[in-house]
Protein backbone atom coordinates (compact mmCIF):
# COMPACT_ATOMS: atom_id res chain seq x y z
CA UNK A 1 0.00 0.00 0.00
CA UNK A 2 1.18 3.62 -1.35
CA UNK A 3 2.01 5.94 2.05
CA UNK A 4 2.47 8.62 -0.67
CA UNK A 5 -1.40 8.51 -2.85
CA UNK A 6 -3.65 7.18 -0.82
CA UNK A 7 -5.89 6.14 -3.55
CA UNK A 8 -3.68 4.65 -6.20
CA UNK A 9 -5.44 2.70 -8.90
CA UNK A 10 -2.85 1.31 -10.47
CA UNK A 11 1.27 -0.30 -9.91
CA UNK A 12 3.77 0.92 -12.24
CA UNK A 13 6.55 -0.82 -13.55
CA UNK A 14 9.49 1.18 -13.21
CA UNK A 15 11.49 0.75 -16.50
CA UNK A 16 15.23 0.88 -14.96
CA UNK A 17 14.78 -2.11 -12.81
CA UNK A 18 11.88 -3.66 -13.40
CA UNK A 19 10.31 -3.75 -10.18
CA UNK A 20 6.07 -2.80 -9.33
CA UNK A 21 6.06 0.36 -6.69
CA UNK A 22 2.76 2.15 -6.23
CA UNK A 23 4.05 5.42 -7.36
CA UNK A 24 7.61 7.29 -8.57
CA UNK A 25 8.60 8.44 -4.73
CA UNK A 26 8.09 4.89 -3.46
CA UNK A 27 10.90 3.70 -5.92
CA UNK A 28 12.74 7.05 -4.53
CA UNK A 29 12.71 5.49 -1.39
CA UNK A 30 13.96 1.92 -2.14
CA UNK A 31 16.23 2.31 -4.68
CA UNK A 32 19.69 3.64 -5.14
CA UNK A 33 19.08 4.62 -8.18
CA UNK A 34 16.95 7.35 -10.19
CA UNK A 35 13.61 5.98 -12.12
CA UNK A 36 14.23 6.06 -15.62
CA UNK A 37 11.55 8.34 -17.57
CA UNK A 38 9.56 6.62 -20.44
CA UNK A 39 6.30 7.23 -22.34
CA UNK A 40 5.37 3.64 -22.42
CA UNK A 41 4.34 2.70 -19.53
CA UNK A 42 3.48 -0.84 -17.81
CA UNK A 43 0.55 -1.05 -15.25
CA UNK A 44 -1.15 -3.43 -12.91
CA UNK A 45 -4.55 -2.24 -12.19
CA UNK A 46 -4.95 -3.00 -8.31
CA UNK A 47 -8.87 -3.66 -9.27
CA UNK A 48 -8.72 -6.50 -11.59
CA UNK A 49 -5.01 -7.52 -10.99
CA UNK A 50 -4.02 -7.38 -14.69
CA UNK A 51 -1.21 -5.80 -16.24
CA UNK A 52 -1.83 -3.75 -19.17
CA UNK A 53 0.25 -1.10 -21.54
CA UNK A 54 -0.08 2.28 -21.98
CA UNK A 55 1.66 4.87 -24.33
CA UNK A 56 1.65 8.09 -22.19
CA UNK A 57 2.21 10.50 -25.27
CA UNK A 58 0.35 13.48 -26.49
CA UNK A 59 -2.59 11.35 -28.17
CA UNK A 60 -3.48 10.13 -24.72
CA UNK A 61 -7.04 10.16 -24.79
CA UNK A 62 -9.88 10.38 -22.20
CA UNK A 63 -10.68 6.81 -22.90
CA UNK A 64 -7.06 6.17 -22.14
CA UNK A 65 -7.76 6.70 -18.59
CA UNK A 66 -10.00 3.14 -17.83
CA UNK A 67 -7.84 -0.07 -17.57
CA UNK A 68 -8.47 -2.11 -20.45
CA UNK A 69 -9.44 -5.25 -18.89
CA UNK A 70 -11.77 -3.81 -15.98
CA UNK A 71 -12.67 -0.15 -16.79
CA UNK A 72 -11.50 1.02 -13.48
CA UNK A 73 -11.09 5.05 -13.73
CA UNK A 74 -7.25 5.12 -12.97
CA UNK A 75 -6.01 8.86 -13.91
CA UNK A 76 -7.96 10.32 -11.11
CA UNK A 77 -7.01 12.87 -8.56
CA UNK A 78 -4.60 12.13 -5.87
CA UNK A 79 -5.21 11.73 -2.38
CA UNK A 80 -2.74 12.34 -0.24
CA UNK A 81 -1.66 12.06 3.42
CA UNK A 82 -2.09 14.92 5.25
CA UNK A 83 0.84 16.75 6.96
CA UNK A 84 0.51 16.88 10.77
CA UNK A 85 2.59 19.40 12.21
CA UNK A 86 3.36 20.17 15.71
CA UNK A 87 4.92 22.74 17.75
CA UNK A 88 7.51 22.18 20.58
CA UNK A 89 7.78 24.43 22.70
CA UNK A 90 10.64 25.38 24.96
Amino acid sequence: MCKHILNAQVAIRAPCCRKWFDCPECHEEREDHEMEKTVDLVMACKKCKKVFRKEMSEDFEEADEHCPNCDNHYVIEAKEPEMKMSIVMK
